[in-house]
């Protein structure tokens, strides 16, 4: 039977109370998928992930990560990799600079910054594409999910993503999950804008994966990171993602990968 010792933490967090939930599983041996996803839907968090080591090489250790959200399991998730790795550098493995994960998003590369309460982990994830929405009836379906509020662009790639006239509009949208349910395809939504105090703020919706609103989601901004860049035409960005807890994320983009750093707070 596998062993498990279970964390929770809040990553891209300046205090106790804000960044977004992970619960962290470190097993000595894969338990079932059903039963991954037994516990998942238990603690009730928008990610858990599961962690087993492959090679314990102090310096450079390996691993297998696996994300489930309450409802099903995920190609790729950024804050419960954030709240692992802070786990495995403050408790597991002290001296390493770097993890590598395996996963079904490829390999991941994990890099810490610091010590202690001024750990900062980097994340070197792959970078999303987008393509501008031309079709008129994904556009009106888009438009009508955002209502009364208009976007001034949509886009779509893993997600749709809405660029909003101004930040305001990011923060003050009512969503209805249903509606974003309705979105054609797998699609779920991501609403941004560009903004005066961060280079952008965000709001993520996934009601198709069980999340009416993400607090903060480091896999989203594998796709914002990149179109922020392009539009602002600067490769080191700041960003806000506006939700109730919120939360900071910085971001170095470059041609195929984004660099995704952020701090984590333990809770209790």
């Amino acid at each position: 039977m596998s062993v498990l010792r279970q964390f929770v933490l809040n990553s891209f967090a300046e205090d106790g109370f804000s960044g977004n939930p992970a619960a962290v599983c470190i097993v000595d041996s894969w338990p079932s998928k059903a039963g991954m996803q037994e516990i998942a839907k238990q603690n009730n968090l928008s990610e858990t992930a599961f962690c087993l080591c492959l090679d314990s090489n102090p310096a450079e250790p390996r691993f297998h990560i696996r994300w489930f959200t309450p409802g099903c399991e995920v190609d790729l998730c950024g804050h419960a990799t954030l709240a692992t790795s802070y786990t495995l550098f403050r408790y597991y493995f002290k001296e390493a600079v770097t993890l590598h994960f395996t996963s079904l998003s490829g390999d991941l590369h994990v890099t810490r910054k610091g010590s202690g309460d001024n750990l900062v982990v980097v994340m070197d994830f792959p970078a999303y594409g987008l393509e501008e929405v031309k079709d008129i009836a994904e556009i009106k379906a888009v438009r009508e999910v955002l209502a009364p509020l208009h976007p001034k662009e949509v886009y779509r790639g893993i997600d749709y993503v809405a660029v909003m006239e101004k930040a305001e509009d990011v923060k003050r949208f009512s969503p209805d999950s249903g509606k974003i349910s309705s979105l054609p395809g797998s699609h779920n939504l991501l609403i941004t804008a560009e903004d005066d105090k961060y280079d952008f703020v965000s709001r993520c919706f996934f009601p198709k994966e069980a999340i009416d609103e993400d607090h903060v989601t480091g896999s989203a901004h594998c796709t914002l990171g990149p179109l922020w860049a392009k539009k602002l035409g600067k490769a080191e960005l700041t960003a806000y993602q506006a939700s109730e807890r919120g939360g900071i994320l910085h971001l170095g983009v470059s041609a195929d990968r984004v660099l995704i750093g952020g701090k984590v707070t333990e809770v209790g």
